[in-house]
C-alpha cells in the first residue's frame, strides 16, 4: 500500500485478462489454420488393397479422384457406391488420415470359371460377367449345363481350395449314358488339370477334389500321367490309373473283341 493508500492490483487484472484473450486468440487462429489445412489438404497417397482382377486405374477413375482433390471434401458414401457397381466388386471401405493418405480396400468375388456356353466369367457368387478379355488363368466349362446341375456346381466349387481351382484348365460336363443312350447319372464332370491328369467328380462329391494335392503326391501320379476317379463317397475306390494303361486295356478289349468276333464267324461257317 502507497502513502495514498491505494493498490495496483487493476494493472494485474488487466494483464492476465489480456493474457487469456492472446492465448484464446491463438487458440483460434491454430484451430482456423488447422481447419483450413485439412479442409484444402489434397489427396497425396492413394492406397488400393485387396484386388486381384480389377485394376488400380480402374477404381481410381470411378471413384472421380485420378486428380487427386482435397481429400475431406470427398463423399465417401458416393465413392462406394460408384465402386460396389463394378464387376466383381463385393465389397469396399474407406479411409483417410490427416496427412493425405486414401486407402480403399476391395473385397472381390472370386471367377470360378468361363462358361463358354453363354461367354462369361462365373463367379462365388454365382454371378455372371460379360467376357471383356480382361480375366486370364481361369477354368473353362466347355459345353452346356443344366440349370440345377450348374447351380449345385458353382456351390461345390465354393467349398473347394482357391489354388485346386486355379489348377484345373478345363471342365467338360459329362453325364453318364446307357448304352441305349439313357442318362444314369446326370452330375458328372470332366476336368482336365494344367498338369494333363484327367479328375472325374460329381456334384455330390466334389469335395473330394479338395485331395488333389495329397493324392497327387502320395501317388504316382508325377511319374505318370491319368485319371483320378473321385466320383464316389467311398474313399477306399478312389483311384489312379495312367493313361498307358487305360491304353493298353483298350487295345486288349479291342482284341478279345475282335477275337470273338472272328470266333463266331468261324463257327457260322
Amino acid at each position: 500500500m502507497n502513502k495514498k493508500g491505494t493498490i495496483k492490483k487493476p494493472k494485474k487484472r488487466l494483464k492476465l485478462r489480456v493474457n487469456v484473450l492472446a492465448k484464446i486468440l491463438l487458440t483460434l487462429l491454430l484451430i482456423a489454420s488447422f481447419s483450413y489445412y485439412i479442409f484444402n489438404l489434397k489427396i497425396k497417397n492413394i492406397v488400393i488393397k485387396g484386388t486381384t482382377n480389377i485394376k488400380d486405374v480402374e477404381i481410381i477413375e470411378t471413384a472421380n479422384i485420378k486428380d487427386y482433390p482435397a481429400i475431406y471434401r470427398l463423399n465417401l458414401s458416393k465413392i462406394k457406391k460408384s465402386i460396389n457397381n463394378l464387376p466383381l466388386v463385393d465389397s469396399v471401405k474407406i479411409k483417410r488420415n490427416i496427412f493425405g493418405k486414401l486407402t480403399i480396400e476391395i473385397q472381390e468375388e472370386k471367377i470360378l470359371f468361363f462358361y463358354k456356353y453363354n461367354n462369361k466369367y462365373i463367379t462365388n457368387k454365382g454371378n455372371s460377367i460379360s467376357d471383356e478379355n480382361k480375366y486370364y488363368g481361369y477354368p473353362t466349362l466347355i459345353n452346356f449345363t443344366p440349370d440345377t446341375v450348374f447351380e449345385n456346381f458353382v456351390k461345390g466349387l465354393n467349398k473347394i481350395d482357391y489354388n485346386i481351382i486355379k489348377m484345373i484348365s478345363e471342365i467338360e460336363y459329362t453325364p453318364y449314358k446307357a448304352s441305349d443312350g439313357t442318362i444314369v447319372d446326370n452330375n458328372l464332370f470332366t476336368l482336365t488339370m494344367n498338369d494333363t491328369n484327367t479328375v472325374y467328380i460329381d456334384t455330390v462329391n466334389i469335395k473330394n477334389l479338395n485331395k488333389y494335392p495329397t493324392i497327387f503326391a502320395s501317388s504316382n501320379m508325377d511319374a505318370e500321367r491319368g485319371v483320378l476317379y473321385l466320383d464316389t463317397i467311398n474313399d477306399d475306390r478312389i483311384y489312379f490309373k495312367s493313361y498307358k494303361t487305360i491304353k493298353e486295356e483298350k487295345e486288349q478289349q479291342a482284341k478279345k473283341e475282335e477275337e470273338e468276333k472272328e470266333k463266331k464267324q468261324d463257327e457260322g461257317e
